[in-house]
C-alpha cells in the first residue's frame, strides 16, 4: 500500500475494485467516548468494590494482622526480692550469671553461625537447635543457650560479633545464697521454671511461660511478695520478624523483701550441733547390737513467748544453688535416691516421729484435769512397772521407784506412774470418756498442722478407737487390731502406739507450757519491705487458744521437767547438771521404741532420740526440741544436741563433759 498526502496529512491511497468496496466506515467520535466512558466505569466499580471489602468487611482483621506484623511485647522478669534473717542478715540475694542468647530468626539466616556458635559452646550443632527451639521463649525475644557463661566465651563472643550475628553475651538476674541461707534450704526453698499446670493457673496473673516462681520454703508461700512486677518492652518487628527497633521499655520492679523470724546465726548452730550429734549417735554402742544407724533428724527454736520460730534445722540438708538455672536429672535423682535419706524432705515440719516419754506433758495435763492425780498423790512403783491383764508394762530397765510423786515421775521418767494414768482412763472411760488423751493432745496442737507458714506441713495423729477400727477395716494387714484395749491407753501414756508427732508440734507444745497454757500458730515470716526498707507487710503468729493450769499444778509440772536437767536422779542430768550448765533449762527426754517390727526382725528400727525443753526454766525466752531417727537414747544423743543449741542462745562456752544415759 502506497501513501498520499491530502491536506499535509499522510493517507492510505484506496485500492481498486473489491477491495476498495470491502472497507467499512470508521467509528464515530460519539462511539470511541462512550467505550471508553464504559471502561472507565467499570474500572472504577472494581476498585471501589475492593476498597469497600478491604475498608468494611476486612477492616478488623486486617487491622490486627497490620498490628500484629508490626509491634511485639516481650516481657522482662523481674529480680525477686531478697529473703533477710530477723537481723537483715541476707539469707538468699540475687546475682547477675552471665548468658549466652541467641536472636532465634538471625540464626535460620546464618547457619554458618550456628556451627561456629556450637563449637565454642561446647554444645553438638543439634544440641544447640534444641536450645533455640525451645518454645517457652518468645520468638522475638533472645533465646539463652548456655546459662553461666565463662568469661573466656562471653570475651570472645563480644570480640568477634561479626562472626556470631545476633547472638549477645549479657547477664540474668539468678538467686545466690549465703552460708546462713544454705543452712537454712529447708525454710528459704528455692524457685523453679513454672510448670505447665501452673502456668494455666496464673496467666490471668501475668504470668509467662519462661517465668520461674517459687516452689518450697518461703520462696513459694510468699511468692507474689517476692515475685516483683515483670517489666514490658515492645519491639518493631518485619513481615519475617527480624527486630527492627525497640519501641519502648517499662523496666521490671524488683520484688519486696522478706524478712523472717530466722535468726541465722542461730539456724547455722542447730544444724552444725545436729550433724555434730547424729555423727556422733553412729559411734554409739546400741543395745540391739553395733551402733545407733542414727539416719535423719531435726531442731527446733521457737520462742515461746510469741511463737515466732529462731531456728528450723533438719538433717539431712541439701544445697539450694543445685536449682539455679535448672537443676540436673542425675542431681535431683541423688537428693531422692533412699541411700541419702531423702534430703529434700524437712524433719522439722514433715517428720513424724513416735514422741516417746516428751508426750507425758500430756499425760500429766490429762491425769490432773480428770481428777485421776494431784501435784502431791501418791503412786507406789514397787515393780519396776505395771501389769495390765496377763500383760506386763516395764519400766525402762525394769528400774522401780517406790513411792512417786508428780515431779519425781516426770524427772526420773517413771513410766509406770504413767501408765496408771492410762489405764484408769481407760477403765474409767464411762467417766472420763474414750478419748482423754487424745482430746488433751489436740489441745496442745497434736495430730493437726501447726498453721505455719510453710509448704509440707505433716499433722501426725493421735488415733482414737474409732479411727483405729475404721483403719482395720480399710488395711487389715497394716491395722491387724481393730479394737482398742487397755493396753493401747497404757502405751500412749508414753508416746508410744498408735501416735506420731512432728518436732515443730512438740516445740509448740512445750512453749505451750512454758507461757502458762497459750498455744501459738508459729510463724517464720515477720514483714516485707521496700527494698529501701520501709515495712509494707507484718506477719504475726496468732494464738489459738489457752490451756489452763492452777498455780500448784503448773508449779508441780515445772518442778519434774526442771529436775530432768539438774537433779542426779534427772534423765538429762548428765548433760547440764553433771556440767554445771549456768541456765537452767527445763525439758524432758524420750526414747521412742518405733511401733510394727521388733528387735531382730526384718526392717527393725532402733529408737528415736528425743529430748524437748525451755530455758530459762521460770522465765523462758527460747523453746528447743531435737528429734534424732534411730538414734537412741533422748539423753545420749538429742539432750547433747539441744545443750549445744542453748550455747549459743546464751553465748556459752564450749562443753566439757560426756552426757549420761537415759530413758
Amino acid at each position: 500500500m502506497r501513501l498520499t498526502r491530502s491536506k499535509g496529512v499522510l493517507r492510505p491511497r484506496r485500492r481498486s475494485g473489491s477491495a476498495a468496496a470491502s472497507d467499512a466506515s470508521p467509528p464515530s467520535p460519539q462511539l470511541r467516548l462512550k467505550v471508553v466512558a464504559v471502561v472507565v466505569a467499570c474500572l472504577f466499580a472494581a476498585l471501589f468494590a475492593r476498597l469497600w471489602t478491604l475498608d468494611i468487611i476486612n477492616a478488623p482483621s486486617a487491622q490486627a494482622a497490620a498490628a500484629s506484623n508490626a509491634e511485639r511485647t516481650i516481657s522482662l522478669p523481674a529480680p525477686r526480692g531478697l529473703i533477710l534473717d530477723r537481723n537483715g542478715n541476707v539469707l538468699v540475694g540475687n546475682v547477675d550469671e552471665p548468658v549466652i542468647d541467641v536472636l532465634r530468626q538471625t540464626a535460620i539466616q546464618h547457619p554458618a553461625m550456628e556451627e561456629r556458635l556450637s563449637v565454642l559452646l561446647g554444645m553438638t550443632l543439634a544440641q544447640l537447635t534444641r536450645a533455640l527451639n525451645n518454645l517457652s521463649v518468645s520468638p522475638y525475644a533472645p533465646v539463652p543457650v548456655l546459662p553461666n557463661a565463662s568469661p573466656q566465651q562471653i570475651l570472645y563472643v563480644q570480640e568477634h560479633q561479626a562472626l556470631f550475628p545476633g547472638v549477645t553475651a549479657t547477664t540474668e538476674s539468678v538467686r545466690a545464697y549465703s552460708p546462713m541461707g544454705k543452712a537454712a534450704a529447708n525454710i528459704v526453698g528455692y524457685p523453679g521454671r513454672i510448670t505447665g499446670s501452673e502456668y494455666q493457673r496464673l496467666k490471668s496473673q501475668g504470668y509467662q511461660p519462661t517465668d520461674e516462681i517459687g516452689q518450697t520454703g518461703v520462696e513459694a508461700t510468699y511468692e507474689r511478695v517476692l515475685r516483683g512486677t515483670p517489666g514490658v518492652e515492645k519491639v518493631a518487628v518485619d513481615s519475617q520478624g527480624q527486630v527492627l527497633s525497640v519501641l519502648s521499655v517499662t523496666p521490671p520492679v524488683p520484688g519486696r523483701n522478706l524478712r523472717l523470724s530466722i535468726d541465722g546465726t542461730i539456724q547455722m548452730a542447730a544444724e552444725s550441733a545436729l550433724e555434730q550429734g547424729i555423727a556422733a549417735a553412729r559411734t554409739t554402742k546400741a543395745n540391739s547390737g553395733g551402733t545407733y544407724r542414727a539416719t535423719s533428724g531435726a531442731v527446733v527454736v521457737e520462742d515461746p513467748n510469741n511463737g515466732r520460730l529462731l531456728a528450723l534445722a533438719t538433717a539431712p540438708q541439701y544445697d539450694p544453688s543445685q536449682f539455679v538455672g535448672g537443676i540436673s536429672q542425675a542431681a535431683y535423682a541423688a537428693l531422692n535416691n533412699p541411700a541419702a535419706h531423702y534430703p529434700l524432705i524437712d524433719r522439722s515440719i514433715a517428720g513424724e516421729y513416735n514422741p516417746g516419754s516428751i508426750f507425758k506433758l500430756v499425760t500429766a495435763t490429762v491425769g490432773i484435769n480428770d481428777g485421776i492425780i494431784t501435784p502431791t498423790s501418791v503412786f507406789n512403783d514397787n515393780q519396776g512397772g505395771l501389769r495390765v491383764g496377763n500383760q506386763f508394762f516395764a519400766n525402762d530397765g525394769h528400774q522401780s521407784y517406790g513411792p512417786v510423786q508428780l515431779p519425781k515421775a516426770i524427772t526420773v521418767s517413771d513410766d509406770a506412774y504413767f501408765y496408771h494414768i492410762g489405764e484408769t482412763l481407760w477403765n474409767g472411760r464411762a467417766t472420763y470418756g474414750g478419748t482423754a488423751f487424745q482430746r488433751t493432745a489436740r489441745l496442745y496442737g497434736f495430730a493437726s498442722p501447726t498453721g505455719v507458714d510453710l509448704p509440707g506441713e505433716s499433722s501426725g495423729y493421735v488415733l482414737t478407737p474409732a479411727q483405729k477400727a475404721k483403719l482395720h477395716a480399710q488395711y487389715p494387714k497394716a491395722y491387724p487390731y481393730g479394737s482398742w484395749y487397755t493396753g493401747d491407753n497404757v502405751q500412749s501414756a508414753i508416746g508410744q502406739d498408735d501416735l506420731v508427732v512432728t518436732p515443730l508440734q512438740a516445740a509448740n507444745a512445750y512453749s505451750a507450757f512454758a507461757n502458762g497454757g497459750t498455744v501459738w500458730s508459729p510463724k517464720v515470716a515477720m514483714d516485707a519491705e521496700t527494698p529501701a526498707g520501709k515495712v509494707v507487710a507484718r506477719y504475726t503468729p496468732k494464738a489459738i487458744h489457752k490451756i489452763t493450769y492452777t498455780a500448784a499444778e503448773h508449779a508441780s509440772m515445772l518442778a519434774g521437767f526442771s529436775g530432768v536437767t539438774t537433779s542426779p536422779l534427772g534423765t538429762a542430768y548428765g548433760s547440764f547438771g553433771q556440767v554445771h550448765f549456768p541456765v537452767p533449762v527445763a525439758g524432758k527426754t524420750g526414747t521412742a521404741q518405733v511401733s510394727g517390727v521388733k528387735r531382730g526382725q526384718p526392717g527393725y528400727k532402733q529408737p528415736t532420740s528425743v529430748f524437748a525443753s525451755f530455758a530459762p526454766a521460770s522465765a523462758p525466752k527460747y523453746a528447743v526440741v531435737c528429734f534424732v531417727a534411730q538414734g537412741g537414747y533422748g539423753a545420749s544423743v538429742s539432750a547433747p544436741i539441744v545443750a549445744n543449741v542453748y550455747r549459743t542462745l546464751f553465748h556459752l562456752p564450749a562443753p566439757g563433759a560426756a552426757p549420761a544415759s537415759g530413758g
